[in-house]
């Protein structure tokens, strides 16, 4: 085992005994998603289903299962966002982040590697609020082609961290929240169609929509769950998440290796 791989699974280990050891957090965390289901079920029972479906039609589905898929997209977004940001504020709070920096390993890997547990665990809650919403609440994914949707979820997850990456960068060197989450997060359940179609926005806020990638991941997540789409029939979404991912990603990267050079010149590493 070469020795990417074995830091790797080194920082997963950690990570997995540290979320573990507070058990009841993890099971909370773990079924957080069941209340969110919940509260759109009931509130998807409000609006007419006639209008509702002509809302969603394109997917062919009611309004739950296409918010469903919205809830379970806005997840695979905020791992994305915040991973990077989380792990190292953590540390920073810590106090093991300096130390940790002080390790024989990359310091990129430092970076990188405290997420695949943060990845891997939101990947369980996206199953479970899935779970909830078909088996309790009746969501309609009995087309759900999910190869495909993993493939979506996986390529989504790559081309978010390129802002996680970014906003990590930020925090290691202004110590403060960055504006690049917040504007995301509200962008992504304003106007990307997580929790309604975007056809209802106003032409101006409609056409902000059609040039955010959150936008092609959510149709994509859509069509592949609900209508049991290919990964060719979603071969334009893909193309456009994995550019925004090969454009991306070496410039995140770039940026958080001068992050983690200014940060160790300055003698900040262990400042919060």
């Amino acid at each position: 085992m070469n020795q990417f791989a074995r830091v790797a699974i080194a920082f997963f280990r950690r990570d997995f005994h540290i979320a573990t050891s507070y058990k009841f957090n993890f099971v909370f965390q773990l079924m957080s998603g069941f209340f969110a289901v919940a509260m759109f079920y009931f509130l998807s029972r409000f609006v007419d289903s006639e209008a509702s479906r002509a809302m969603v039609s394109r997917f062919n589905t009611d309004y739950f299962s296409f918010v469903l898929i919205g809830i379970a997209g806005a997840g695979i977004l905020h791992t994305g966002l915040t991973g990077f940001a989380a792990s190292l504020r953590a540390g920073m709070t810590e106090g093991s982040l300096e130390m940790t920096f002080s390790c024989p390993i990359r310091p990129m890997w430092i970076l990188l590697f405290p997420c695949i547990w943060a990845f891997f665990f939101d990947a369980l809650k996206i199953l479970v609020v899935i779970s909830f919403g078909t088996l309790f609440f009746g969501a309609d994914l009995r087309h759900a082609n999910l190869s495909s949707g993993l493939t979506v979820m996986l390529v989504t997850v790559m081309s978010y961290s390129v802002f996680g990456i970014i906003s990590g960068s930020i925090i290691l060197v202004l110590k403060k929240g960055d504006p690049i989450n917040a504007a995301f997060s509200v962008a992504s359940m304003l106007i990307g169609g997580a929790f309604f179609p975007i056809e209802l926005l106003p032409s101006w806020l409609a056409g902000i929509a059609k040039v955010l990638p959150m936008t092609y991941a959510y149709d994509a997540m859509r069509k592949t769950l609900l209508l049991g789409a290919s990964v060719s029939e979603v071969r334009l979404e893909l193309i456009i998440l994995g550019g925004f991912s090969i454009v991306g990603l070496p410039l995140a990267i770039g940026i958080a290796n001068m992050a983690i050079a200014k940060s160790k010149r300055d003698g900040t590493l262990g400042i919060f």
